[in-house]
């Protein structure tokens, strides 16, 4: 009988993830920890068609390549803890998520299972193991394939997760969060560079005309105080806007500088708005632009 993952305590196997601690306690029993497994799923062919209920009749051959993938720590999720208003293995998306967004894209979750990976050699029953996120192609905004994650991040990460979840309920965030993190299973440059603006657009704009301008003065606005570095944010986020457009309309190839400077542009305003836990109105973009609104710098964050 399959495993309901909303009743049982579940672990998840994180990848591109050099873990620096031990062992790292996030809040409400929540765990990161140094782990090993290796996910394997190897090509096979079957050359005739399967009675319903059963598997392809032999023979079988192996084709070349498959996923091959090193799991080097694991994610623990008690029981009863999820992050409103998400479920148990999308609160694990969320807490892997924030530590993408805060460390680096290069960290994925190929599979979930019902057991510590360190145990599962010694055990009678069998363990519920779900793959994930186990895309072939990815983008690596980031740099670093296996990066090191230390305890400022994972801090970061703790102080965060449970209350920045609410931010979700937010339609707007919730789509520009999904759009950024998702960008990196684009294999195509000038497709992620588009999902990014989109994700910025959702944020910054409240009409489509005057994009260009509207947009880009809106985040500089966000990220900059009144001032000559808030002009000059500005004219760098509009330039990487026109690199959108080309892209949008196909009049060019997208540097990977372009969508890697403008992800981070993407990353910044997140940020910013999960340590205030606020995203901004239009009416307080507004305000903001003619130097008549204060964002709140870590409003109301909880006791650490």
């Amino acid at each position: 009988m399959a495993t309901n993952p909303e009743i049982t305590k579940l672990y998840a196997g994180l990848s591109g993830i050099s873990l620096l601690p031990e062992t790292f306690e996030l809040g409400e029993g929540v765990a990161i920890s140094r782990s090993y497994a290796h996910f394997m799923a190897p090509f096979l062919m079957a050359f005739s068609p399967a009675i319903p209920g059963k598997p392809h009749p032999a023979p079988w051959k192996a084709a070349k390549g498959g996923l091959h993938i090193d799991i080097t720590a694991e994610l623990f999720l008690p029981t009863d803890v999820r992050a409103a208003p998400l479920d148990r293995l999308n609160t694990i998306w969320w807490i892997v998520a924030l530590l993408r967004l805060k460390r680096s894209s290069s960290i994925f979750v190929p599979v979930v299972s019902t057991e510590r990976f360190s145990s599962i050699p010694a055990i009678q029953e069998e363990p519920e193991l779900w793959p994930v996120e186990i895309y072939t192609r990815r983008l690596f905004l980031c740099g670093e394939e296996f990066p090191s994650v230390g305890t400022d991040e994972l801090e970061w990460v703790r102080i965060h997760w449970p209350r920045a979840a609410e931010l979700l309920s937010d339609e707007n965030f919730s789509v520009a969060f999904q759009a950024l993190d998702s960008c990196i299973w684009n294999s195509n440059p000038s497709l992620a560079l588009v999902a990014v603006w989109g994700a910025l657009e959702k944020l910054f704009s409240a009409s489509h005309q005057e994009l260009s301008f509207r947009v880009s003065a809106n985040i500089a606005s966000f990220l900059e105080p009144a001032g000559r570095n808030r002009f000059k944010h500005f004219k760098y986020v509009k330039g990487l806007y026109d690199h959108r457009s080309k892209a949008a309309h196909g009049e060019q190839s997208v540097s990977t500088t372009a969508l890697i400077e403008t992800y981070n542009i993407a990353r910044s305003t997140l940020i910013k708005m999960i340590e205030t836990h606020h995203v901004p109105s239009r009416a307080e973009l507004e305000a903001i632009l003619f130097g008549d609104c204060i964002i709140p710098e870590n409003k109301d964050l909880p006791p650490q």
